[in-house]
């Protein structure tokens, strides 16, 4: 009788009208199973890993120091002539946004570490951004864009764009600018100043328009940017310059030796320098550098001008365009170079329209003056005085925002 053989179980019945599988890919399974677990069990841990280490990083990063809301956006504040007498409507501690702190119903103000886009009517806020591991160095607002300038390190050169309206982040971005900066804004345009660069990105999405760096040996004393360009003055030891770039593209008009580090006053009307020593006033040309005396600035004080500025422009009766600068004084400077007209002022002037342009006098005084003649318009006086008049003040609908160090409204 012949011995009985050894056979492998019988795996399960054939599925009805497939083909059963080949007896070597059976085999094949067989062999690679225990390879397939440990295969398995190392991707999970790895798995585990990456998202143990995610978690770590997100609980250390940056990002856990950030915290924002944004808000629906408000109806503008119809504009009209401010009255002839206002009284407060809110006061923050915060610090106003330079450029036009209001745009689209909304205060833009700042401190520390917080921006803050505050309801124009009420002074609430209706939106923050806060960085908790960073300083502001500045804060600007222009063409319903808002910018907020981090210091990280040392350098000013975090920076954030948000909608105005909302608060909603347009950009994120990080310049390559070292140290401090002084900054400013101009239509589409926003300008750091240090002390060896001048630095022009777009305020919409950030991007570079130019980064210039001046010569070896010398410093970067004040820049203006304006329709005809920016201004630049440079200090080089026993020797002074000015530089004028091309507003957008990365490019040099021209570069003139000056009797001192000169005073950019006006970049968009006319190029104009204001030598602070002597008052002495200087026509350039567009396209050469070409200077021409243009007049004598009494009393023109030799401190107090921004590093960084942007031009305020206006159009008088005749449609010729009039660029106003502050230089212990109101100057209006037509498209010749020449002073027109000259008015007392406590502090920059801020709110121009083709009609008139408003000047701080005094506290809680402030005087509209007609860009044609320079006459005055209309004295508006805000009662009580408003605790923050040190800075320019600013057209919301019929009130006026006072500026600086914090800012309040009076209707």
């Amino acid at each position: 009788m012949p011995e009985p053989t050894e056979t492998e179980p019988a795996g399960p019945p054939p599925t009805p009208g497939l083909r059963p599988e080949h007896p070597a890919l059976t085999a094949f399974r067989q062999r690679t199973r225990r390879a397939n677990r440990i295969w398995a069990a190392v991707l999970a841990a790895a798995v585990v890993v990456a998202f143990v280490a995610v978690r770590l990083a997100y609980a250390h990063g940056e990002i856990t120091k950030v915290s924002r809301a944004s808000a629906p956006a408000v109806s503008a504040v119809p504009g009209s002539s401010p009255a002839q007498q206002l009284s407060p409507a809110w006061h923050t501690d915060d610090a106003a946004a330079t450029g036009t702190p209001y745009q689209d119903g909304i205060v833009v103000t700042y401190h520390q570490h917080t921006v803050n886009g505050r309801d124009a009517r009420t002074g609430q806020v209706r939106w923050h951004y806060t960085r908790s591991d960073e300083t502001l160095c500045s804060v600007l607002q222009q063409d319903s864009s808002t910018i907020a300038i981090y210091r990280r390190k040392g350098n000013c050169d975090e920076v954030t764009g948000f909608v105005t309206a909302t608060g909603v982040p347009k950009f994120y971005r990080t310049l390559t600018d070292d140290g401090s900066t002084a900054a400013a804004s101009f239509p589409n345009v926003v300008m750091t100043v240090g002390t060896h660069f001048v630095h022009e990105f777009d305020n919409a999405g950030g991007l570079d328009r130019w980064d210039w760096t001046a010569p070896d040996g010398c410093a970067v004393s004040r820049a203006l940017a304006g329709n005809l360009g920016t201004l630049i003055s440079l200090d080089c030891g026993s020797k002074h310059q000015l530089v004028l770039r091309d507003l957008i593209q990365d490019s040099t008009k021209w570069t003139v030796d000056t009797p001192a580090a000169m005073v950019p006053l006006t970049s968009s009307a006319a190029l104009t320098a204001l030598d602070p020593a002597t008052g002495a006033l200087y026509r350039y040309g567009v396209t050469k550098g070409d200077a021409v005396a243009a007049g004598q600035v009494s009393g023109a004080p030799a401190t107090g001008y921004p590093a960084a500025a942007a031009s305020l422009v206006a159009t008088n009766a005749q449609q010729q365009p009039i660029e106003f600068s502050f230089a212990g004084k109101l100057l209006a400077i037509s498209a010749d170079g020449t002073v027109q007209w000259t008015a007392a002022a406590s502090a920059a002037p801020s709110a121009v329209t083709a009609a008139f342009v408003a000047v701080p006098v005094a506290p809680g005084a402030v005087v509209l003056h007609r860009v044609d003649r320079g006459q005055t318009q209309l004295t508006v006086t805000a009662s009580p005085p408003p605790a923050d008049d040190a800075g320019p003040v600013y057209p919301v609908g019929a009130g006026l925002l006072f500026t600086g160090p914090g800012a309040g409204l009076y209707r």
